[in-house]
């Protein structure tokens, strides 16, 4: 089992990398060949609706079929789709992107519930918070290269070798996974015929688990649309701040919150080694959850480059520990709901995420990006800082994280 973990892992981090490139060479190759800034902000909203819409989707074929099997087939079409775009004449280029943008984004959710789903058993049950980290450290380096990248191979070679070498990545990611042992998912518990747009949407999972778990994904979600407003605002406030080199200014913005994130899951994973080792409670996921909004909204003060570091560093560990605690989490329900579980968690997040880039666009065009980022942050450190409080001052016994003792239906 723990070479089909380091298998995962890795395919994890070689399909991450292909992500993070794409996002940057599509999003610049979709502006040359439409020349709208609208068509390529619609470019990404196609793609983030089809990761929203397909959470629910994912949550039910995770719950179904060989999990690897399906990660497997989100790669190969990744790779086929960005085939395609390459191949495919100049003037079908606008037509192909619309499609690439539906599968990138079902895709990737497709791949992530299943990831999640599948990685307590791969790791083992008292495993589940040193191989989150691990995963958590990988997603950071293939950030990294990725982003670091992705200009490099646009400027010297072009989009075409961008998009071939990003179909490769795919690829190879499917031939790791290959080697996974393909095991069948744990039997779902009795369902009902489902029953309206609350059913399909999964509402009916978080019957069956326990309510800090349906708050970790209310806090979450408010996290996405907090970190939607930096996404949108760096390019903004590079401008702003280093005129003459906003790439520079942004590259080093970024590359030190993935510096802070890989720090945090390499000193999480250390840490869940111990004997009696202990990540991710919920109060400690509500303290990252705040320290992670106050170092973004610190960050866009327009600091010295000797302050910016260490507060994008620390921004990025908080935030890194966060999504450890979180998965961790949500991955000790019962395997029979836990696909479900991770769809609905992944819908809500692609939600907020989604919210929050439309909004904080259309605000960036009106006001600076730091009453951008504080409005955006403070909204989700107002929600953590609840989530907190609630977590402290709890009765002792209403502080079990078990789901309540009553018979449950959860609808398919």
């Amino acid at each position: 089992m723990a070479r089909d973990l380091r298998l995962v892992v890795a395919a994890h981090a070689v399909s991450t990398y292909g992500s993070y490139l794409n996002l940057v060479a599509l999003g610049l190759f979709t502006l040359e060949v439409t020349g709208s800034a609208v068509q390529t902000g619609l470019f990404m909203a196609v793609r983030l609706t089809a990761g929203f819409l397909m959470g629910p989707l994912s949550g039910l074929l995770a719950g179904r079929h060989r999990r690897t099997r399906l990660m497997i087939g989100a790669d190969l079409l990744s790779a086929l789709s960005l085939v395609l775009l390459v191949a495919a004449p100049a003037g079908a280029g606008p037509p192909l992107l619309y499609l690439l943008a539906v599968v990138l984004g079902g895709g990737q959710t497709l791949w992530g519930v299943a990831l999640r789903s599948e990685l307590p058993e791969l790791a083992g049950g008292d495993r589940r918070a040193r191989a989150n980290a691990r995963v958590v450290s990988a997603r950071s380096v293939a950030m990294l290269l990725g982003f670091a990248s992705a200009g490099i191979l646009v400027a010297r070679f072009g989009y075409q070798t961008a998009f071939a070498i990003d179909a490769g990545t795919y690829a190879l990611s499917a031939a790791l996974l290959a080697r996974v042992t393909a095991r069948r998912p744990g039997a779902a518990p009795a369902t009902a015929a489902p029953a309206g747009p609350r059913a399909l949407a999964g509402f009916g999972v978080l019957r069956a688990v326990a309510p800090v778990v349906v708050a970790m994904i209310g806090v979450r979600a408010a996290d996405a649309f907090g970190s939607a407003s930096h996404n949108v605002g760096i390019p903004v406030q590079a401008t702003l701040v280093r005129p003459d080199s906003p790439a520079w200014y942004a590259a080093v913005f970024m590359t030190s919150w993935a510096v802070g994130a890989l720090a945090a899951g390499r000193w999480c994973a250390r840490l869940a080694a111990r004997p009696g080792g202990a990540v991710g409670s919920a109060s400690a996921f509500g303290v990252a959850t705040c320290l992670m909004s106050v170092f973004f909204v610190l960050a866009f003060t327009d600091p010295p480059l000797w302050l910016l570091v260490p507060l994008s560093l620390a921004a990025g560990a908080a935030d890194g520990y966060a999504e450890i605690g979180y998965t961790t989490r949500l991955q000790a329900v019962d395997e029979a709901i836990r696909p479900r579980l991770f769809g609905f968690a992944s819908a809500a997040q692609n939600a907020g995420f989604g919210l929050g880039m439309i909004g904080c666009a259309v605000a960036l065009d009106r006001v600076a990006p730091l009453a951008v980022v504080a409005v955006a942050h403070g909204a989700a450190f107002a929600v953590a800082l609840t989530f907190l409080l609630v977590c402290m001052f709890r009765r002792p016994a209403d502080r079990s994280d078990s789901p309540p003792p009553r018979p449950v239906e959860v609808t398919p």
